[in-house]
């Protein structure tokens, strides 16, 4: 017969009729200690995590260096107009007051995917790019989405595209700076 006294004295006296008894015991006690401790603590006040996510590139670059990218973005001629300083810092910041037409959207990916392999960018500059609509397809017109950046994506992983080793030489030179 099992003595709840005898237990009381000795949570493992009766693991010879019952395997690992004590065990169940400790964590059964356990378990309702930590509930009441939690219980004990000073409520807190929830964090609200926004549900938009990234809404910029996350990045710093120097005067030297959007000079650099800006000079890189036209000689691939990744849009379909050409853009100045201030039209770079303006997309950096998400602040652009129209879309831009890209001349190759593989070749947009490719930019934005090397920055952020090198960690120039947030990873998440695809939702940024959707999230703002900043660029329009270079076929339809229409704004890149995160699923059209996302394909293109990984397209040029299976081929870069004409310009890539344009881009990556200004990036190489972008370190200096």
């Amino acid at each position: 017969m099992l003595s709840f006294e005898e237990l009381k004295n000795d949570v493992a006296i009766y693991d010879n009729k019952i395997p690992y008894f004590s065990n169940i015991i400790s964590t059964i006690y356990l378990t309702e200690y930590i509930a009441f401790l939690q219980s004990k603590l000073p409520k807190e006040k929830g964090i609200i995590v926004s549900a938009i996510g990234k809404t910029d590139f996350e990045t710093h670059f120097v005067p030297a260096q959007i000079e650099l990218l800006t000079r890189c973005i036209n000689e691939v001629q990744m849009f379909s107009e050409v853009i100045s300083e201030k039209t770079l810092n303006d997309i950096i910041s998400c602040t652009l007051s129209k879309p831009l037409k890209t001349r190759n959207n593989r070749l947009l990916v490719y930019f934005f995917s090397a920055l952020d392999d090198r960690s120039l960018i947030t990873r998440n500059w695809q939702s940024v790019i959707d999230k703002n609509r900043m660029f329009l397809s270079s076929r339809k017109g229409t704004p890149l989405t995160q699923t059209d950046l996302s394909s293109a994506n990984l397209e040029i992983k299976e081929s870069s595209p004409k310009g890539s080793e344009i881009i990556d030489n200004y990036l190489k030179k972008l370190k200096k700076h």
